[in-house]
């Protein structure tokens, strides 16, 4: 997928849909036998090439792969073993219609830790089939998932999206992942800053721990939460989701089942009293207001 020579969204139907359901199809059978024996056959075919050629030509990818086969393997044990809590379902079986409309994309390249181009699929279908007008993002950085929700989302929409600021040294509870601003090549939100979209935008620059989020209660339509993964910011921040999630809002949280474990941990305490749903192909859990 690429964006037009002028910067403009790309509608995406047609490819990007195909693309979109093929992964979704490749990853139905999760659980079945014959797909992990699939998995199994790619990996051992890869393997020739990163640990007898890489290593002397690009060891840096041979590093990579190994890392990116330990986290999958990781992955898929955490969201397997959490499958009774947790279960994973295509996301067009909670929305038969999900991905019947069209939404607008841009190419913004990728980003280590970063939404998948699936995640980000899902997420604005979702948007735009909720019809939602109020958004809030707990976790800025570039703000690239920012602005493709502003793409999505009607023109009446205002999407707040909260971050720490750039000086941030100190925070109520003690932070996972204190390094994150050297892994970014742009200020926060500086993927929307100048966009014709960001009118839609109000950035909050504070810690999630300290907002008063009582004037949302009960009136957001959509929550993403990909903030601090560390347990005590994942409690705190998914409170005060839940508790700002409009009647037919829904929360989706990034990251569930790999290397920040705290979010597996934290969702697994509210599977037992809430309908918590892994959705398949991504590492993103959702939780929908009244289920």
């Amino acid at each position: 997928m690429r964006s037009s020579g002028n910067g403009s969204p790309e509608v995406v139907t047609g490819i990007a849909e195909m693309r979109a359901e093929r992964l979704l199809t490749d990853h139905r059978c999760d659980s079945v036998p014959a797909r992990r024996i699939r998995n199994g056959l790619e990996a051992l075919l890869a393997i020739p090439y990163y640990l007898l050629v890489c290593p002397f030509k690009q060891p840096g990818r041979t590093a990579r792969f190994l890392e990116n086969l330990f986290e999958y393997r990781r992955t898929e044990k955490v969201q397997s073993g959490n499958q009774r809590l947790i279960p994973t379902v295509d996301p067009g079986q909670l929305f038969p219609s999900l991905f019947h409309q069209e939404v607008s994309l841009l190419d913004l390249g990728s980003r280590p830790s970063g939404t998948t181009f699936l995640e980000t699929y899902i997420m604005v279908s979702l948007i735009k089939f909720l019809g939602a007008r109020t958004i809030f993002e707990f976790g800025t950085s570039e703000g690239r998932t920012t602005l493709q929700f502003s793409l999505n989302a009607p023109e009446d929409a205002t999407i707040y999206t909260l971050d720490l600021p750039e000086d941030n040294s100190t925070t109520r509870f003690e932070r996972s992942y204190p390094n994150e601003a050297s892994f970014r090549k742009l200020p926060i939100g500086g993927s929307f800053e100048h966009h014709a979209q960001s009118g839609k935008v109000k950035q909050l620059l504070q810690d999630s721990a300290t907002v008063d989020f009582d004037p949302f209660r009960g009136k957001v339509d959509f929550i993403f939460i990909d903030g601090d993964h560390g347990m005590s910011y994942v409690k705190s921040d998914s409170e005060n989701a839940l508790s700002m999630l409009s009647p037919r809002g829904v929360v989706l949280w990034h990251d569930y089942g790999g290397r920040w474990p705290d979010v597996a941990r934290y969702l697994r305490s509210i599977a037992v009293r809430k309908k918590v749903h892994h959705l398949a192909g991504t590492s993103l859990a959702m939780y929908a207001s009244g289920t």
